[in-house]
């Protein structure tokens, strides 16, 4: 019954979705629904007898090689969700409280764009073959548009939203293209390795770099970084979301669902390895030079997504899992303490704006400070566990020797200075002025409490027992050898300590630089400059009709997948043949 259910936890967010539409109670209080059901499955799956189900429904897109609805529900899935679930259960509460000077309307259009947004990620979880995990992608996609874009009649909000939507596309385009071109009943995401599926113009190369790129897109890795910033324009709570366990977290999970096509490409392994490596320490040089609290936090992430990027491409898939679960604990802990600090200060999030709130807001500085050693990697915290198993797979498989274990090790440094950076300038120092506090609401501060404890706990998961591998079984390859805590882990964790150390001593005012003369300057201006042009370019294609396009799009998809559905529930074309594997 279960594993049924698990199966099917994408419908979960449809009740809140209509509840919170149709305006029945406390707006948003519906749509808790969604992620608690989601939540609660995945767990009672994960401790249960943990039977794999699978949903397949042949012909549902007829024209596609592989059109058939295919879900799965196993380990790898059931964990994800888990993660999806519980964070996004968080975040809701915390919403509740952080969007309530909202009108009623407002708050409604925003949790049921988080009902499309979750949903659409339990697709995305759920998929067993690149059609049902192509229409999750974009829905995420979407979804991440309409709350990024939320207030949008403040200036640049809309902008931001359609950047997020340019980077998606061409992830999109690249998932699309290998949905056309790999051979007929080969869209299983667990067979795509196999020499029939790789029949393909350019073959196993070509589709792990389609793969690669679209989870370049989504997981805002190298020159397709540049929405990630932009992005900050939602409310907080939305990045906690995107920044979290969802949306930037859907490449790094479909490199490790599909890490055996990248097993059979060595070449674009080692580029994965090169990407990940690059962006872990362009992305932490950049936070350093961020005068905006949310923005120095977006560039963390993309770091240490260059981390996971890494590990697949070390050939470590279960190193690359651990962190993404763990990360989404301390950063959406961190993103909440941020939103308590801006909630505080009246919507205030430059730097130079903050400063002195460390007795006023005792909770906020715990919980970032338990966010900020996690993500540092201090040993026994719940990233030190995670990050330690990653820097020991770059020392054992690393694809160019030193240079990628040194370059992760320099992103270690260059973490707990960003991050002692962004919390000494909020909690210590002088206040800047005596504007009073806003007092942050209980629902918000008791938010931070699961996550505070996932931060602190989530890497015992995996040692010193190995639950976590064993709960995954063969659904993730583990050849990592486990040897944590060690020497190594503690290394990293007293480099990342001495970054901390660092960031304490320099003086205040220079990490209060405004934000002009600091994000514009040397390479960090230079690559963001071109790749804004880039995207100001694939922005000017909708041409100012964005409504149009949309609702165009939309209707377009719908009429999509009625079409298949009705030719599968009617046999009005013959359904394909079954994919090799897949059970009804």
């Amino acid at each position: 019954m279960v594993s049924a259910l698990l199966s099917w936890a994408w419908l979960f967010t449809l009740p809140g979705l209509l509840l919170t539409g149709l305006g029945v109670g406390r707006p948003g209080a519906a749509s808790l629904i969604g992620p608690v059901m989601i939540a609660v499955v995945a767990v009672a799956w994960l401790v249960g007898p943990r039977a794999p189900v699978e949903v397949v429904r042949a012909g549902w897109l007829p024209f596609l090689p592989d059109g058939s609805f295919h879900l799965r529900a196993d380990a790898l899935a059931a964990v994800m969700l888990a993660v999806v679930g519980i964070v996004s259960t968080c975040i809701y509460v915390y919403s509740l409280a952080y969007m309530a000077e909202e009108t009623p309307a407002s708050r409604r259009r925003y949790f049921m764009f988080l009902d499309v947004f979750v949903g659409s990620m339990a697709i995305l979880v759920l998929a067993g073959n690149l059609a049902v995990l192509l229409v999750g992608w974009s829905g995420v996609g979407l979804a991440s548009f309409l709350l990024i874009s939320f207030w949008h009649d403040r200036p640049g909000t809309l902008a931001a939203g359609v950047q997020a939507l340019a980077a998606n596309a061409v992830g999109d385009a690249a998932l699309l293209l290998a949905l056309v071109l790999v051979p007929a009943n080969c869209g299983d995401l667990l067979t795509l390795q196999t020499p029939g599926c790789l029949a393909l113009p350019g073959g196993a190369t070509l589709l792990a770099s389609l793969l690669l790129i679209g989870a370049m897109a989504k997981s805002a890795q190298g020159p397709l970084y540049f929405w990630i910033p932009s992005a900050m324009a939602g409310p907080t709570p939305v990045s906690a979301l995107i920044h979290a366990a969802t949306m930037v977290a859907a490449g790094v999970y479909l490199l490790v669902r599909t890490n055996a096509v990248m097993a059979t490409a060595p070449r674009v392994a080692a580029a994965t390895a090169i990407i990940g490596v690059l962006t872990a320490v362009g992305g932490g040089l950049a936070s350093t030079r961020q005068a905006n609290l949310k923005r120095g936090l977006a560039y963390s992430t993309v770091s240490q997504l260059g981390y996971m990027f890494a590990a697949v491409g070390f050939g470590a898939p279960f190193a690359a899992l651990f962190h993404l679960i763990t990360h989404a604990a301390f950063k959406a802990l961190l993103f909440l303490s941020a939103g308590v600090v801006i909630h505080a200060r009246h919507g205030r999030e430059d730097l130079a704006s903050l400063g002195g709130l460390r007795r006023v807001l005792p909770g906020a500085y715990a919980a970032f400070l338990i966010g900020a050693l996690a993500l540092i990697g201090v040993p026994g915290l719940s990233g030190g566990f995670s990050k330690d198993l990653i820097l020991e797979a770059a020392e054992e498989r690393g694809v160019f020797g030193p240079l990628a274990f040194f370059g992760l090790f320099a992103g270690v440094f260059l973490t707990g200075w960003y991050i002692g950076r962004l919390f000494f300038s909020v909690f210590h120092g002088p206040r800047p002025d005596s504007e009073p506090i806003h007092a942050p609401s209980p629902l918000m501060q008791w938010s931070l409490v699961p996550l505070a404890a996932g931060a602190l706990l989530l890497g015992y998961l995996e040692w010193p027992r190995g639950i976590l591998s064993g709960v995954l079984g063969d659904t993730v390859a583990h050849a990592e050898v486990v040897h944590f805590p060690s020497l190594l882990g503690f290394f990293a964790g007293a480099l990342g300590m001495a970054g901390f150390a660092i960031a304490f001593r320099r003086d205040r005012a220079a990490v209060a630089q405004p934000a002009a003369a600091v994000e514009e300057g040397g390479w960090v201006g230079a690559v963001a400059s071109l790749t804004t042009g880039v995207s100001a370019r694939l922005i000017s294609a909708h041409s100012g009709r964005l409504g149009r396009y949309a609702l165009v799009s939309v209707l377009g998809i719908a009429l999509i997948l009625l079409l298949g559905l009705l030719s599968s529930l009617f046999g009005i074309s013959a359904p394909l043949p079954a994919s090799p594997g897949v059970r009804s």
